[in-house]
């Protein structure tokens, strides 16, 4: 066998066995580091703002309601961006999910899914966007989990999905003409870079970790952030004293 072809040979092998190495020490990294909670201690409060973790089976998101009384987010994100302003309006909460920017305008379902696509997400050159939707309040479901925060908690969440919103010289988000999934929903440009380490279920667990939820200490994949909620310390219960009848004089 030609020398040269022999070289070529062992450079393709130690290449194979490095990207091997590599995958199963970030399949490893993944497994140890989303059941390491974050938080552990966290208990839901009594009482506070109630958001969503939601998850379509690959991509995680956040509910939160359109009009909380700090943060107006149908100021920000209004409804005449949407196809059908009149139906989105009447929404009392929308779904917001951020991600790799080619990925989510050019890939409304799996069909579309080029790995040309998948390749440019992942090297982190691409830019970034979110993904707001006007939504009805889920159901509790394996895919949709209820999170009370108190108002500092509240806050700071809203302060890293705030911090994640590209802005226009005059503090609007700017949204991205032309593209949607249906009437409901709009596209808006972001901060930040996607990559494997940075991803979209990774964004979620930033935000959940800034309001000092329980969650995986590091969750590419939307798994973890699951699990870590239903393993969290059972909620706080609310106290009952006020609801009791006044004893009788």
């Amino acid at each position: 066998m030609p020398r040269l072809v022999r070289l070529a040979l062992r450079w393709l092998a130690r290449t194979l066995i490095a990207c091997i190495a590599l995958l199963l020490t970030y399949t490893l990294a993944m497994l140890v580091l989303g059941l390491a909670p974050a938080h552990p201690d966290w208990r839901m409060p009594a009482q506070g703002t109630t958001v969503w973790l939601t998850t379509n089976g690959v991509h995680a998101a956040l509910v939160l309601p359109s009009q909380d009384g700090e943060t107006r987010w149908n100021s920000l994100f209004p409804p005449a961006n949407t196809a059908a302003p009149a139906r989105s309006g009447k929404h009392s909460m929308m779904s917001i999910g951020w991600g790799d920017r080619s990925f989510f305008l050019n890939v409304p379902d799996w069909n579309k899914l080029r790995p040309s696509i998948a390749i440019y997400a992942l090297s982190g050159m691409d830019g970034t966007v979110l993904h707001v939707e006007y939504v009805d309040p889920p159901t509790p479901s394996k895919d949709a989990i209820p999170i009370r925060l108190s108002a500092e908690a509240y806050a700071r969440l809203t302060a890293y999905i705030l911090a994640s919103t590209r802005t226009d010289s005059s503090g609007k988000a700017i949204v991205i003409a032309g593209h949607a999934y249906g009437d409901g929903d709009a596209f808006y440009e972001a901060n930040g870079r996607y990559t494997p380490f940075t991803t979209c279920n990774q964004w979620v667990r930033n935000a959940l970790d800034a309001a000092g939820v329980r969650t995986a200490w590091w969750s590419p994949l939307d798994v973890p952030l699951f699990w870590q909620l239903r393993h969290a310390t059972p909620p706080v219960e609310p106290d009952r004293k006020a609801d009791e009848p006044a004893a009788p004089q």
